[in-house]
């Protein structure tokens, strides 16, 4: 049995009854990672469907000569490829912290959770972007 191999076995023990509240607690971090994901990805979805709905809007009032994507189309895409990031970064941060609660040997992770901290300010700071470059209707 290779090095890889015997690592698996490890991190593929059941915990007793101590560790228990330990994988559950993971778990429902996990799971708090993927309802973040699921919400930068509808807000990127809503923004770039609304943005496109305005858009048609103005294109049958005869202001723009055609519907064209604008920047909100980016940022929609953006949020969508910072969804997926979370959600890669969720199962790793999962799976790292399972293995360690088996071994005894959990050390807390500050740069997964500065990571999603950047990518969450990094959306805040493009949607101010946007919307102080977006014209207020009157």
């Amino acid at each position: 049995m290779n090095r890889k191999e015997k690592e698996e076995q490890k991190c593929d023990r059941t915990g007793d009854r101590q560790h228990i509240q330990e994988h559950l607690a993971n778990e429902r971090t996990f799971l708090s990672w993927i309802r973040t994901a699921v919400a930068i990805l509808a807000f990127g979805f809503v923004i770039e469907k609304f943005s496109f709905y305005l858009r048609l809007l103005e294109w049958q009032a005869g202001m723009v000569s055609s519907p064209s994507r604008g920047s909100a189309a980016y940022l929609g895409i953006g949020s969508s490829v910072m969804a997926g990031l979370v959600v890669i970064l969720a199962a790793v941060r999962y799976r790292q912290t399972r293995c360690q609660i088996n071994q005894g040997t959990y050390r807390h992770s500050l740069t997964a959770d500065m990571l999603l901290a950047a990518m969450l300010l990094l959306v805040t700071v493009l949607v101010i972007i946007y919307l102080l470059r977006t014209p207020v209707p009157l």
